[in-house]
């Protein structure tokens, strides 16, 4: 098994960045991995979040998977900013052409998988649906919920992120520029249902005590009233890593 480390110059951002990536003892032995997970980070995060606060490694090895773990400006929203940088097309362009281009992952679309807890669960489905033929599978750890939910409640965070210098004003101007935009995670089951395009297998969990549990069962709720079907898993717990570490075993193992 190997941990690899590319701190490089991206092109897309303009700037240097970081992208770790595990590649399964299999790949020693010239053989080549079952799968490629692309395993995103959670909002103030760093492409070394998965690293350290998992067994991620033995994961990978176990099921003989490649992940990529790309890093990203901590409350992007894996969005093509407004005010800031193209992370949409970093994340599915250049991430996918660096990896594809230096590692020996798995390149088949029926062996590719995304995932990501909180900020990047909503990007690993954001990606999914916006291009579905690329995954075989696509989890979302504790962010399955409607972002204009998260963004229109009565919270401190809620109405810090609608602030001049907040969240949805860098990333996407205003709340009405993002209601019904392609950044828009109810606009996506809208798009998907009434095109009838074919997703990939969608896993959504939250642990029961996490604050958007509630946000994440009326999300469900309207796939499930839309045709759009996601297999779904909670355990107790709150919006923290004994739920994800264990989600992710789960989703490797259903995904697989």
């Amino acid at each position: 098994m190997g941990l690899m480390h590319l701190d490089y110059l991206s092109q897309v951002l303009g700037y240097h960045t970081n992208i770790h990536c595990i590649l399964p003892a299999c790949t020693h032995k010239g053989k080549a991995p079952a799968a490629t997970l692309y395993l995103l980070h959670g909002g103030s995060g760093n492409s070394m979040d998965w690293i350290r606060y998992t067994a991620i490694e033995r994961y990978a090895d176990a099921y003989e998977v490649a992940v990529v773990m790309p890093e990203v400006d901590g409350a992007c929203f894996y969005t093509d900013m407004k005010y800031g940088y193209n992370y949409f097309t970093y994340l599915t362009e250049e991430v996918v052409a660096v990896a594809e281009s230096l590692l020996p992952v798995n390149k088949e679309p029926a062996k590719r998988l995304v995932a990501g807890f909180s900020m990047g669960g909503y990007g690993a489905f954001k990606w999914a649906f916006h291009k579905p033929d690329f995954f075989k599978a696509a989890a979302s750890l504790s962010g399955a919920s409607f972002i204009m939910d998260l963004f229109e409640a009565d919270t401190p965070a809620a109405k810090a992120a609608l602030e001049p210098c907040g969240p949805v004003a860098l990333n996407w101007g205003t709340s009405d520029d993002l209601r019904g935009s392609m950044n828009d995670s109810k606009t996506w089951i809208d798009r998907a249902a009434e095109t009838k395009c074919a997703l990939p297998m969608l896993f959504a969990s939250m642990g029961t005590e996490d604050p958007s549990f509630d946000n994440c069962k009326a999300y469900l709720q309207y796939c499930e009233e839309k045709g759009i079907n996601v297999h779904y898993e909670e355990m107790q717990g709150g919006h923290d890593w004994p739920v994800w570490e264990e989600m992710i075993q789960r989703f490797l193992k259903w995904a697989l």
